[in-house]
């Protein structure tokens, strides 16, 4: 049986470079709070701006990244 692939995302240039902005812009704000993203939760947001996941699945990713340190 063949392993089962992601389906893939067709982004513009310009709707990645949104997303990279949009990323680098989120990690601006948590330092501005002195806070610094651990290597896990900047390789989610980098799948994002990369365009490889969707929102929704960032933000689950994110969710339960948050709920396994509590």
């Amino acid at each position: 049986m063949a392993a089962a692939t992601a389906p893939v995302i067709t982004l513009t240039p310009m709707e990645l470079d949104d997303r990279r902005l949009a990323v680098e812009s989120a990690i601006g704000t948590m330092r501005i709070e002195d806070l610094e993203p651990d290597e896990t939760t900047k390789r989610i947001l980098d799948r994002y701006a990369d365009g490889e996941i969707e929102l929704p699945e960032t933000n689950r990713l994110l969710d339960a990244l948050s709920n396994s340190i509590i």
